[in-house]
């Protein structure tokens, strides 16, 4: 490959036996793919042509030959100006050897056919549009002059290489020249394992069609491609995926598409409340096959003890992954005092009141002359937020973030590479409580985080959701999250909720100054957006 970076394939293995899941079996075997494209220094078809070889050669590795399912991220295959046509899950067509469907869709699918995999893979797709179909759809949105829509749709083969679902992205993220389906698409798909699998596509995760759609439904097992761009300190990659698994204690299988220059990287197998499988947060571009036996049976039992992380990188390295970050300026917000061994405070946003309990220690022998170390912030919002001017979502948080100064503008953001960094400050308990609304359109959730971009493991925290109550006509819940072991390594640690009724609203009128101020972070996205499709 080209360029000064060698990208590697490097494998996670966790428990593997030599036969295909049957409908009796316990478990099924699930692959997720964190997969760097080629660069754009090629022409297009030479790129497609490349990705695709490269996602061939996965399917066929030896590692990769216990994979029941196998899932690659999105936006790493083909692009815009080199869409293929999709056939629909109804019509039971093989791409493979049929020339109606585009070099890669066909060379694919007869992949999947020859190495007997479940294949999800992500692709711009095209589609005739005609005006009798928008009719019979009642969608009264005119047809592009060319009479093709586009769409950023995951494709699921079965181990003939036959298309058995399809899914069209319905929250887009500032992708110009796409279009969305008028009503989200639920598509799920069964295997012949006997496992029904959901799926959606990257910031779909953080609304409430089509995924909590599926989740009303009771599908229990998910694959997600996706090319997130990380922000701190509530919705970085892993982040996210490990904690909408562990809340509705569902099984997910999430690809991430890499780039660590423009900030995406993240891909992870996890098993609800039990917990991840393996996963990965990358400083350095990499094409890496995880791999993990799954277990079909959903309920709650003790977390898996063994290390999740399929790669360690250390705090210094992760520095080099570029990262974006929240808006915390509107929050409510008070300065962790460090030369107090405890503290009990209570903030409010609005109706929203959190209570915080906690016990720390201050090294001091670690601070001299050449060395900082991370600040704490307390902080509340119940409000709206853009996510950068592509939509605007309702939030609820309580939580402590960390923060390079004491100043509360430098929070969610990290010191230099170059900078010492000591770990100087301990937290050793932590105890968030706050009265929520319990509504079927608002989601809580714990959200915890390290110094390394991962999440904090399962047995170092407690998180309960109490039953529904009625406080002043309204029915609520009382939520409490608490560290269970110390930490010097925190980055985030808070009761993090989305209220879907509030999604599409202007944005909090006390954040109208601060959004405005921060109007070059839209700029920025659409910039990491339009770079990452060029090296593709």
């Amino acid at each position: 490959m080209e360029g000064k970076i060698c990208l590697f394939l490097l494998v996670t293995i966790i428990g593997l036996s030599q036969q295909i899941s049957t409908p009796e079996s316990p478990d099924y075997v699930g692959g997720v793919v964190e997969f760097t494209p080629e660069n754009f220094q090629q022409s297009s078809e030479q790129r497609i042509e490349r990705n695709m070889e490269a996602y061939m050669q996965i399917i066929a590795s030896e590692e990769a030959q216990d994979v029941d399912i196998m899932v690659f991220p999105e936006s790493t295959l083909n692009m815009l100006n080199y869409p293929t046509l999709v056939p629909h899950p109804d019509d039971e067509v093989s791409p493979c050897e049929n020339e109606n469907y585009e070099f890669f869709l066909r060379n694919i699918s007869c992949a999947a056919r020859t190495h007997r995999k479940y294949v999800v893979i992500n692709l711009t797709e095209k589609h005739p549009c005609t005006q009798e179909e928008q009719d019979a759809l009642n969608d009264t949105r005119p047809c592009a002059e060319n009479g093709l829509s586009l769409y950023n749709t995951n494709v699921v083969m079965d181990r003939t290489g036959v298309v058995v679902s399809r899914y069209r992205k319905f929250h887009l993220f500032g992708e110009a020249g796409k279009n969305t389906t008028l009503l989200p698409d639920i598509s799920t798909f069964t295997t012949d394992f006997n496992v029904t699998f959901g799926h959606f596509i990257c910031f779909d995760v953080l609304f409430e069609e089509p995924a909590m759609e599926l989740i009303r439904a009771g599908v229990k097992d998910y694959v997600y491609p996706t090319m997130w761009f990380s922000e701190l300190p509530f919705l970085t990659a892993v982040q996210v995926q490990y904690m909408w698994a562990w809340k509705h204690n569902v099984n997910f299988l999430g690809s991430g598409a890499n780039n660590p220059d423009v900030g995406s990287t993240g891909s992870g197998i996890y098993a609800g409340r039990r917990g991840p499988l393996t996963y990965v947060m990358s400083s350095t571009p990499m094409r890496r096959l995880l791999v993990a036996r799954v277990p079909k049976s959903h309920l709650v039992g003790d977390p898996y003890t063994h290390d999740p992380v399929a790669e360690k990188f250390t705090e210094q390295e992760m520095l080099d992954l570029k990262l974006k970050r929240d808006h915390l300026d509107i929050y409510t917000t008070k300065l962790v005092d460090v030369t107090q061994e405890s503290g009990s405070e209570t903030l409010c946003f609005d109706t929203l009141c959190c209570n915080f309990d906690f016990e720390i220690s201050f090294n001091e022998s670690q601070v001299t002359e050449d060395s900082d170390y991370y600040r704490y912030h307390l902080g509340v919002f119940d409000g709206v937020r853009t996510y950068d001017d592509v939509a605007t979502g309702g939030v609820l948080s309580c939580g402590i973030f960390a923060c390079p100064t004491d100043d509360l503008e430098s929070c969610a953001q990290r010191f230099e590479a170059s900078d010492n960094i000591v770990p100087a400050i301990t937290f050793n308990r932590i105890k968030i409580s706050g009265t929520f609304p319990s509504k079927s359109y608002v989601l809580t959730l714990p959200n915890v985080l390290n110094n390394f971009i991962l999440p904090i493991n399962l047995n170092e925290f407690n998180y309960h959701e109490g039953e529904e109550k009625t406080e002043n006509g309204d029915t609520v819940k009382d939520i409490t999250l608490e560290l269970t072991q110390p930490r010097n390594d925190i980055r985030a640690f808070a009761i993090y909720g989305r209220n879907f009724q509030r999604d599409g609203d202007d944005v909090t009128t006390a954040a109208a100054n601060s959004f405005a101020s921060l109007a070059f972070v839209t700029i920025l996205s659409t910039l990491l957006l339009i770079v990452f499709e060029r090296n593709i």
